[in-house]
């Protein structure tokens, strides 16, 4: 079991937490390099990881009104961090150990959290255990503890082995269904869950078909077509983004024909990281993608005695065409995964459910939280009174609010005139936002009890921040001399909000800092004080042309010219 450490010395930050159970086998000539005391980097990797694991295990198991911090005396016996550097000389951290072998390993804290949580339970079964390791283990050693078994038990049921279902189509109204995303939580779940079709992780990133920014001499635009291991990297379920290649297509027009390109995750950038500039080009102001003749500009430019001119103007064609798809394609939508329809129950509309959406630049599914705003803006769908539970009217105006999505609604007209044109897209779901509260107040209504987050982001993004925040420079009333701690509070339950409402998918703190600027991130680790990573994003209205041009018949319809080569969805995901 693990044991908080008698703490005699005041100024000390952190109150030690001991694994005293271990199953790590201490391998002999592992990967990658030992960590290094004269390494800032490496001191800086190993107290952090030991602060997130300790973090983890303080808020699932420890006091409700401990007021402490926390960090591991040291990782379990047999336990050991090492690190690998890059050729840019950055440096990824994996930590060895499991009985799995001496190729398996975690790549961030979290995931180890979820075997540390196991190992200081009462629990000595494997089949447990939450951790994306220990299901690989059992299956690996399953022939052997078969043939001990007598009589032989049958096989133990998978999520695999239960065949996928779908709701019938609906002929009554459609009604509001459960969130078929796993909503997963620290201790209880017992198998890793595999990512949706097109993610690499529910908390990753990149997604297959989204726009990114990627370092190419200069920052330029493109869209991932695809997303593969890197070559010796073994890849179990939740891997970071690190460990994966992503083939890009420019941005730019078909004619060009620019060749496809391979980028890491530290060469990339979410769409809404950066604006999108205006043309520089007089001739192409005030148009759409689709208005401008670019065969003729193409035509045009080539006539250039001077091939370096004509590279020139190529490059220049290339670069106004990057930024007037991307505008174009965030003003659309698609959608894919249908699983229920209806009509409304004045049979003016027909309702149909989606299990997800391009919207503009990010594929959003049912399961994900996104930021949106307090208020529906004009156009949006209104909301009924029962909607409006738990709403808190003294929400500061700059609060972020993060929906966890349970339903994607398309809304369209049955019978089309006028005054009603083209589909709407909708969301549903509760709305949250992190509160930091002082522990020796009762905590508001509508927050979530420890231990029970509404979805992995939500857990994922918690325990970063209660591992982490330390409240540096708070001297406030209300936290001066007491304890505290991160909390999702319910702002509304049950809301909808239209697609002008959606600022964008939001992304776990670290995974998004560590992706746009891991030398801020950094610093927020070291002062142990976190600021609010949106801060640091666009929201989606502010990157697109102001011609919303509503629903496409598919992502390569929405990508349309703009890039050169064949968009396809990936496997197991329908567009309809």
């Amino acid at each position: 079991m693990a044991n908080a450490g008698a703490q005699n010395d005041a100024s000390t930050e952190y109150w030690p937490i001991y694994i005293a159970r271990s199953d790590g086998q201490g391998y002999p000539n592992l990967d990658h390099s030992a960590l290094s005391p004269n390494e800032d980097q490496d001191v800086t990797q190993q107290e952090r990881w030991e602060v997130i694991v300790a973090g983890h295990l303080q808020n699932q198991i420890g006091p409700k009104d401990d007021k402490r911090q926390y960090k591991l005396a040291g990782f379990p016996k047999g336990y050991e961090l090492r690190c690998a550097v890059r050729k840019d000389g950055g440096r990824d951290y994996y930590l060895y150990g499991h009985p799995l072998g001496p190729k398996a390993n975690y790549r961030t804290p979290g995931e180890f959290a979820l075997h540390a949580l196991w190992l200081v339970s009462d629990s000595t079964d494997n089949s447990q255990c939450p951790c994306d390791l220990c299901p690989k283990y059992l299956e690996r050693t399953r022939p052997e503890r078969e043939r001990s078994l007598a009589p032989a038990l049958p096989p133990p049921l998978t999520s695999a082995a239960i065949p996928p279902t779908r709701p019938a189509a609906a002929t009554q109204p459609p009604v509001a269904t459960p969130n078929p995303a796993p909503t997963q939580q620290l201790v209880q779940q017992q198998q890793p869950q595999p990512p949706p079709p097109g993610t690499t992780g529910w908390t990753n990133v990149f997604r297959v078909g989204e726009l990114v920014w990627y370092k190419h001499t200069a920052w330029r635009l493109g869209v991932i077509l695809a997303i593969t291991p890197q070559p010796g990297t073994p890849i179990q379920p939740g891997a970071p983004d690190t460990s994966f290649h992503f083939t890009l297509a420019p941005l730019g027009h078909a004619l060009l024909e620019q060749p496809s390109l391979i980028k890491d995750c530290q060469s990339m950038r979410p769409f809404l990281t950066f604006s999108v500039p205006h043309t520089g080009m007089d001739e192409l102001r005030d148009k759409t993608f689709d208005m401008v003749n670019w065969q003729a500009l193409a035509a045009r430019f080539s006539q250039d005695p001077d091939p370096n001119k004509r590279e020139t103007s190529r490059q220049m064609l290339s670069l106004e065409a990057s930024k007037m798809g991307a505008r174009a394609i965030n003003d659309a939508f698609s959608t894919f995964d249908l699983f229920a329809q209806g009509t409304t129950a004045d049979g003016a509309m027909l309702v149909q459910h989606y299990g997800g959406v391009y919207l503009g630049a990010e594929m959003v599914r049912v399961g994900d939280p996104i930021r949106v705003v307090a208020t529906p803006g004009v156009g949006s769908p209104s909301q009924q009174p029962q909607q409006q539970s738990a709403q808190h009217p003294d929400l500061p105006p700059d609060a972020n609010l993060v929906m966890l999505v349970t339903e994607i609604q398309v809304l369209t007209p049955t019978s089309p005139t006028n005054n009603v044109r083209g589909a709407t897209l909708q969301f549903k779901g509760n709305i949250y936002r992190a509160v930091r509260l002082s522990t020796a107040l009762p905590p508001p209504p509508g927050t979530v009890p420890a231990g029970e987050p509404p979805g992995p982001a939500f857990a994922e993004e918690l325990a970063t921040r209660n591992a982490i925040d330390k409240g540096g420079g708070d001297s406030s009333t209300e936290n001066r001399g007491n304890g505290w701690s991160w909390s999702w509070v319910l702002v509304a339950a049950q809301v909808v909000r239209g697609e002008p409402d959606v600022q964008g998918r939001f992304y776990v703190t670290e995974r998004l800092m560590g992706a746009i600027d891991p030398a801020r991130w950094q610093e927020w680790v070291q002062r142990g004080r976190l600021e609010e990573a949106p801060a640091y994003l666009n929201n989606r209205g502010h990157s697109g042309g102001g011609r919303f041009a509503g629903r496409r018949a598919g992502r390569a319809a929405m990508l349309g010219d703009a890039v050169g080569v064949e968009f396809r969805v990936p496997a197991g995901m329908v567009e309809n």
